[in-house]
């Protein structure tokens, strides 16, 4: 056990942090031996492979229904010819974000962890061509950046991972920039297990779960079917207008089985984090966490408050009584699964012949038990730009000029707060130019975007 300060353990996480930075992480990686993908990356080779149940599954994680994605039928028809999935789907090829020393890996193992909590804070997304029916993915990831921000408990620790996923063809059809944010907690002492009586003891937010008058819920039904889906009604560049607004597009009251979704999805394909399927119930999970081989990113198991049986620090998102280790005063949802949700709004928006070509989601405040967010975009920017590539392995050829539009997006729940700001750029079809030509021409590894780029204003 450590005799450190909890000062002390702060700063040599930072250290051995940095001393990571540059360095192929290895959290997230495909399933190990004896499964039959290949180890010896990068790029590391996922066990995903888009056929129509695992589409249709993964777009319900996420509140979408476009034909596009669901109707074999309507999608034969479209430009694309097949089913196709939403680009930050690539969020389930890999985790994107790393947690720096956090995670025990390359040697530098912290049997008890470090005093800091984490949250996902963001994604930056560039696209290149839709994702189709069919593909498998492999990966890479690279912690760039680490970048201490004064805040009020200490300074926070912002971790940007640059993450390239490749097809089963070599072919680049995104890349990502993921932050994660690492909150100093001092009730954690010098490890990463707060003791049970300090619990509640500082939390992050003054909140309580939001309750729902009938008229309420009516209101919400309404708006709920309100929200309309341009389909293959096309939409062109020259008819679009600054100022023109999106949405809003409403997701209700957020409960535990919008949580529970996009796990059981990942780790039906993944398997679990925490150990293989004969490890995930009863006494069987004890000893896991007896051993000390449980939680996400290398952390070991947290005492229950009212069990004080040994438990998954991941139960800290949607147990109640769990929550306050993340310093939060009730479940919460998941950050990767929210940053995915705005996809729906833009295309929605722009229908089936527009292409979104970036988009930076950022996770200002927790979707807590029982709130509702209400997602809407405005038109800020109309713009063409040109985009050149090249022939390398990886890289798609030609110098192509495209027709695009910024458009600044906005998540708020039902207290008024802003919980989910973004950007995004979209590529519409131009009657001058005629249709987004796809894949968009790029280089084999285009630049890192870093953080001071795409944090606000990123078009």
């Amino acid at each position: 056990m450590t005799t450190q300060t909890f000062e002390e353990a702060i700063q040599e996480f930072l250290e051995r942090s940095r001393e990571m930075l540059g360095e192929e992480t290895t959290e997230s990686l495909p399933p190990g031996p004896p499964s039959p993908y290949r180890q010896d990356g990068p790029p590391y080779e996922c066990a995903i492979r888009l056929d129509e149940r695992t589409i249709r599954n993964y777009v319900r994680t996420i509140g979408e229904d476009n034909p596009l994605y669901t109707n074999p039928a309507y999608a034969k028809s479209s430009k694309y010819g097949s089913l196709t999935i939403p680009g930050p789907f690539l969020s389930m090829v890999r985790g994107i974000t790393a947690h720096g020393a956090q995670s025990g890996e390359a040697g530098r193992q912290r049997p008890e962890g470090y005093p800091v909590a984490n949250f996902f804070s963001g994604t930056a997304w560039e696209f290149f061509d839709v994702l189709r029916i069919g593909s498998k993915f492999s990966s890479s990831m690279v912690t760039k950046e680490l970048i201490e921000k004064p805040g009020s408990r200490g300074n926070l620790m912002f971790f940007i991972s640059e993450l390239f996923f490749w097809d089963d063809h070599g072919d680049l059809p995104g890349k990502c920039s993921g932050t994660l944010i690492m909150v100093p907690i001092e009730t954690m002492g010098a490890s990463r297990t707060m003791p049970v009586e300090r619990l509640g003891e500082k939390l992050l937010y003054d909140r309580n779960v939001s309750s729902y008058t009938q008229e309420d819920i009516q209101r919400l039904l309404e708006e709920v079917e309100n929200v309309k889906r341009r389909g293959s009604n096309t939409l062109y560049w020259e008819d679009v207008e600054i100022g023109e607004k999106l949405g809003p597009m409403v997701i209700p009251p957020w409960t535990l089985q919008d949580y529970g979704a996009p796990r059981i999805v990942g780790e039906a394909v993944h398997g679990s984090s925490e150990g293989p399927g004969d490890e995930m119930a009863f006494e069987q999970k004890f000893r896991q966490f007896r051993e000390k081989r449980g939680g996400a990113g290398g952390e070991q198991a947290v005492i229950h408050p009212a069990t004080r049986w040994p438990w998954s620090p991941a139960d800290e998102h949607e147990d109640a009584l769990m929550a306050a280790y993340r310093a939060q005063p009730a479940p919460f949802d998941g950050g990767v699964q929210r940053v995915q949700i705005p996809n729906r709004l833009l295309s929605d928006w722009m229908g089936d012949d527009g292409f979104v070509r970036r988009q930076y989601t950022a996770i200002r405040k927790p979707v807590y038990y029982g709130d509702t967010t209400y997602y809407t975009g405005e038109v800020v920017k109309k713009f063409k730009e040109v985009q050149e590539g090249s022939d390398e392995p990886g890289g798609a050829p030609g110098k192509r000029e495209y027709y695009a539009v910024g458009i600044n997006i906005e998540g708020r729940n039902q207290v008024g707060e802003v919980s989910t700001p973004g950007t995004a750029t979209v590529y519409l079809p131009s009657r001058e130019a005629g249709p987004v030509v796809l894949p968009i021409p790029h280089a084999a590894r285009p630049p890192f975007v870093d953080y001071q780029t795409y944090y606000k204003g990123w078009y």
